[in-house]
């Protein structure tokens, strides 16, 4: 037995221990930072609403209790009681206020825990502020909705279930101290005991009125019509149903304290039985019937006014208000207008993130315990010009490290190692990307999106290094283990001895975790919504992760809930909203792992002032931010997904609302793969019954076309390019019928438009991207080519379809790459101009078959070269071309049966070297492009007559 107790508590002081040191070692870590504000504001809040519920609850039940023991017979009789209650006063009868003092303190424990995961509503209750802005129902700020109405619907909730456990707490209280008689045939209840009842009921009554009250509001975004908000069954069904059952609510507590008086309650038990009644009639039934009867067969006309709210309310909370609309007619390009406009052809990109990436991986990446996890964009001055640049960092992998000792995953392997970057508009002559590092001072990346585990960094033992440089860690990123204490919170935390034990650790070791830059911001701002694709940025010799910060609520009235269907599943917006605003840009510093806030918002959102309220610390103006980031920020792929597909519909007039009139949707994708003719992906479409608006507004299942960045030039304007995130609209129709290119919209990401919304209103309505996908592979030469490429183990894949407006006209320009064992290869090149189709190894080349006299070099293969970018878009990057001869063309005097044996050579050569294990795609691939250029050639002389 003693040792059962003694075990017990062993594992219960673990277990406490454990949980102490994990406090302790989170503030350790927000004290790092500099944060201890977030810390102590958070757990302020969490205290407050606990303790507070659970003295709330206390008094209540001990003042119930008191009063139910002043209430009970003088004395108790156990002759007419039951059996079990004679044998609980038996055991209890001289520990009774005990025993009501522990109940009542679990009980309040209990009912308390929920409060306090009610933190963030609180802290909004108490620091809200105005929209300056009404509802058009009740003419109540949007405030009130945003701010006070979700923890004022939890009270009253709360209090209703905590007065319905007194009620339940009281009864039993009264049948072990004989105001309750359980005896046969019923329980006899005395008069007053009787009446401390009914102060209850009438209690709980008074609380559903309160229910009753707030429920109006919520109604603001109910989903009952047509549109979302209060339509026309719930402003003249629901509404004045819900008014009713208010009344009858109070009417129900007055019977209640009625019943004190004339002892019955019979009149209130009648009147509760009604109360269900009309609360299912009136609640349910009578709105459902109205809009049956009443608003369907006139649905126009009778939801007109409020589809007009709906509309202005989804514009202002999504962000659609201040959308520039300009048309545009694309007409007839010719070669010479081409060649006087060839700057929107130069900012092309033939480098797609999603299927480089492997690339990126295979050429840049591949060294032991590191990997590159991410491909982004972004762009820097290369060769004197600002263009877009693919970004990839070296993070570190701690599933491939070479010494997965204890020392090796944690004392050694503890960083990742530098950024890469290469134009997105340019290849080498072996079709690979145009490779550089960018400089910077410390390449150490100790923070990043892919690490899981901690490190301990300046210890005795030396760490892994980026190339062959040894530097020992001299940042402050970390918390520092100078004594023992801190040593043993951490291996009791971590359940790890080697934490407390390892001779390597020093007084001067920090030890680094929640290094992952998702869940390094997530920590510190929890009440914010965060973007899943952090990007790096090289500034002035450091290396800044960028994180967009959002704001969100489902509680902004009559607004229409986002669309989240086009988002991918771990999307960080991939949750019920019908506000956002992109209000926040954090950034998070590779090597120190420092995090900075940046408000970004302009005083424009509300949510983030009241969130500024609580944390007045937290939070930087933008006009803080360091010299050149701005140039480096992004508008949001997944904000844009959500806006793009609401603004295909609120583009619309009220008038032209309903019957859907130049509707849009988002234009169908193009197939990523040949003969794949507008892939199916049930994902994408709402499926949302209730919500009759949501589920029609894509049309179909057919997949959505894929925002993508670029370098944009205005169509008939000369400027330079503007880096903007763009995304086309087909007009709406059932099944996708009408794939024609309606229009298009962009977002801004320049400095000094940022966040500018602009739609291009195409007024001929040329072909839209996924048909002219459709009609380039059923080209015979694309198709001949695709063929060929596509066998013997490879896969053709095509990269982003890119509109490029130029001179007057229109093109459609789309990479295409060939993968082997998943890794991608630049290869071709499709361009599109009106019902034509030319592929080509270059944009220029395909350019001279559309346009026979046209003369430009656009895209073609740059001899090799090393190019390091700018470390920012306002500074020139420094470059060195090296020109080399080209071994993939033959000599101008052989024949083509010795060209045509060469390439035979070559092709050997790389079957052979696919056959090495491991196999060597690099020379695999260069060894093919030289051959294919050696056919080309021997075809050319054929074709001239040689």
């Amino acid at each position: 037995m003693i040792l059962i107790i003694v075990a017990v508590a062993a594992v219960v002081l673990l277990l406490t221990s454990r949980a102490m040191a994990g406090f302790y070692i989170d503030y350790l870590w927000h004290q790092n930072l500099g944060r201890t504000d977030v810390f102590w504001g958070v757990l302020d809040a969490k205290l407050f609403l606990f303790l507070g519920f659970a003295v709330l609850f206390v008094i209540l039940i001990v003042l119930n209790l008191l009063i139910a023991d002043r209430l009970a017979p003088a004395s108790f009789a156990t002759a007419d009681t039951h059996p079990v209650v004679a044998r609980f006063h038996e055991v209890f009868d001289h520990r009774m206020r005990i025993v009501r003092i522990v109940a009542a303190t679990i009980f309040g424990l209990i009912v308390a825990v929920p409060a306090a995961g009610h933190w963030q509503e609180w802290l909004l209750f108490r620091n809200s502020v105005s929209f300056g802005k009404s509802d058009p129902q009740f003419s109540t700020d949007i405030g009130f909705y945003v701010f006070r109405l979700p923890f004022l619907n939890f009270l009253i909730d709360w209090l209703f279930l905590a007065v319905l456990l007194v009620l339940i707490l009281t009864v039993a209280v009264y049948i072990l101290n004989g105001g309750i008689l359980v005896a046969p045939p019923m329980p006899k209840i005395r008069r007053a005991t009787k009446a401390h009842f009914a102060v209850l009921l009438a209690v709980l009554a008074l609380l559903r009125a309160g229910g009753y009250w707030l429920e109006r509001y919520d109604l603001t975004t109910e989903r009952r019509g047509y549109v979302q908000g209060a339509t026309y069954s719930v402003v003249k069904a629901q509404l004045p149903a819900v008014l009713l059952l208010m009344l009858i609510a109070l009417l129900v507590a007055a019977l209640f304290l009625y019943s004190i008086r004339s002892g019955s309650w019979r009149i209130p038990l009648v009147s509760c039985a009604l109360w269900i009644v009309i609360a299912l009639f009136g609640g349910v039934v009578y709105p459902g019937v109205i809009q049956a009867l009443v608003v369907n067969p006139s649905q126009k006309e009778k939801e007109a006014p409020y589809i007009d709210r709906n509309i202005t309310a989804t514009r202002d909370a999504l962000g659609l208000n201040n959308v520039q609309t300009k048309s545009v007619t694309f007409s007839d390009l010719s070669a010479p207008a081409i060649q006087k406009d060839l700057a929107p052809l130069k900012d092309v990109r033939l480098l797609d993130p999603a299927v480089m990436l492997s690339r990126f991986g295979l050429d840049k990446g591949q060294v032991a315990g590191l990997a590159i996890k991410d491909l982004d964009v972004d762009r820097y001055n290369i060769d004197g010009r600002l263009q877009q640049t693919m970004v990839a960092a070296r993070e570190l992998d701690l599933a491939n490290v070479g010494n997965t000792s204890w020392q090796g995953k944690h004392l050694i392997a503890t960083h990742g190692c530098g950024v890469v970057a290469a134009p997105a508009g340019q290849v080498e002559d072996n079709n690979r990307p145009v490779y550089s590092e960018l400089k910077v001072d410390k390449p150490e990346l100790y923070f990043s999106p892919a690490i899981t585990d901690f490190a301990i960094v300046d210890t005795s033992t030396s760490e892994k290094p980026c190339g062959t440089t040894v530097a020992s860690y001299t940042g402050t990123g970390g918390v520092q283990l100078n004594s023992g204490f801190r040593k043993l919170a951490f291996a009791l935390s971590f359940f790890d001895y080697n934490l407390f034990g390892s001779d390597s650790v020093t007084s001067n070791s920090r030890i680094q975790w929640i290094r992952a830059v998702d869940d390094r911001v997530s920590k510190l701002a929890p009440f914010l919504h965060f973007d899943t694709d952090p990007y790096p940025v090289v500034l002035d010799g450091k290396v800044l992760w960028v994180v967009d910060g959002f704001t969100t609520t489902d509680q902004y009235p009559y607004a229409q809930n986002a669309d989240t269907s086009q988002l991918s599943p771990t999307s960080g917006l991939n949750h019920t909203f019908n506000y956002i605003r992109n209000s926040v840009k954090v950034t998070v510093d590779a090597y120190n792992g420092d995090v900075t806030f940046y408000d970004v918002s302009k005083n424009a959102d509300p949510i983030l002032k009241a969130w500024e309220g609580a944390f007045p610390n937290l939070f930087v103006d933008a006009s803080q931010m360091p010299k050149g980031l701005p140039d480096h920020l992004r508008y949001p792929e997944d904000l844009f997904r959500v806006q793009t597909a609401a603004y295909a519909r609120y583009q619309l007039a009220p008038s032209a609302f309903f019957e859907r009139t130049n509707a849009w949707s988002v234009s169908q994708a193009p197939s990523v793969s040949p003969n794949q003719q507008s892939t199916l992906d049930n994902t994408t479409a709402s499926t949302d019954a209730v919500n009759q608006q949501t589920a029609d507004d894509t049309g179909s299942t057919s997949q959505r076309f894929t925002p993508y960045y670029t370098m944009f030039h205005p169509p008939g304007t000369d400027t330079t390019g503007t880096f903007s995130i763009l995304r086309p609209f087909a007009p709406y129709s059932k099944n996708d019928k009408r794939p024609e290119l309606r229009s298009f919209m962009l977002a801004s990401s320049d400095p000094e438009t940022y966040g500018q919304l602009t739609a291009y209103i195409v007024t001929n309505e040329p072909d839209g991207p996924a048909k002219v996908a459709n009609n380039a592979e059923s080209e015979a030469e694309i198709s001949r080519q695709i063929t060929l490429l596509d066998t013997n183990g490879s896969q053709v894949q095509f990269g982003d379809m890119q509109l490029v407006p130029i001179a007057t006209g229109l093109l459609y320009i789309r990479p295409m790459y060939v993968l082997v064992n998943k890794q991608a290869e630049f290869r071709k090149v499709i361009v599109s101009y009106n019902s034509n189709a030319v592929i080509d190894d270059s944009i220029g080349g395909a350019l001279s078959q559309l346009f026979p006299s046209f003369s430009g070099n656009v895209g073609d293969r740059p001899a090799t070269s090393t190019t390091t970018p700018g470390g920012s878009t306002g500074s020139g990057g420094t470059s060195t071309t090296t020109p080399t001869t080209n071994p993939s063309t033959g000599g101008a005097d052989q024949t083509p049966n010795e060209l045509l044996q060469q390439a035979q050579n070559l092709f050997d050569a790389a079957d052979a070297a696919l056959q090495k294990t491991p196999p060597d795609y690099t020379t695999f691939g260069a060894d093919q492009t030289k051959a294919r250029a050696l056919i080309a050639q021997a075809i050319q002389i054929l074709q001239s007559g040689g």
